[in-house]
């Protein structure tokens, strides 16, 4: 009986982690997090470092400001990244959602109110 208990508890915490971000609670726990920025709320851009929850921006959107130029306002600018992006349309679903190589500069464009998740890689064992 406790092999069994045992192996739900870790199926139930291993489906926890498996869940994607979501646009209301990243915004949400991003705003929380950063309640001095002065930031106009129909010009923001929400940024978190999904393995450092803690790290998070909000960045002025403007015309023209790419994935790049968001990435490289962060700590993690000089590393191959995992980047998600949100929008209030999709709440569920990302409109992207691929790794950002430290040289490249994606095609994709940013709107303001986008959720921004970025994390590193994980470190290949080859």
């Amino acid at each position: 009986m406790r092999i069994l208990t045992a192996t739900l508890c870790l199926v139930l915490a291993a489906s926890a982690l498996a869940i994607p971000p979501e646009y209301s609670s990243s915004r949400q726990w991003i705003e929380e997090h950063t309640p001095k920025d002065k930031t106009p709320k129909e010009h923001r851009i929400f940024v978190i470092d999904a393995k450092q929850t803690t790290n998070t921006y909000i960045l002025h959107y403007r015309d023209g400001l790419s994935l790049r130029d968001i990435i490289d306002a962060t700590h993690l600018k000089t590393n191959d990244v995992m980047v998600t992006v949100l929008r209030s349309e999709r709440k569920l679903e990302p409109v992207y959602d691929d790794v950002v190589r430290a040289s490249v500069k994606p095609s994709f464009t940013v709107r303001a109110q986008d959720v921004i998740w970025i994390s590193t890689l994980p470190v290949s064992r080859n």
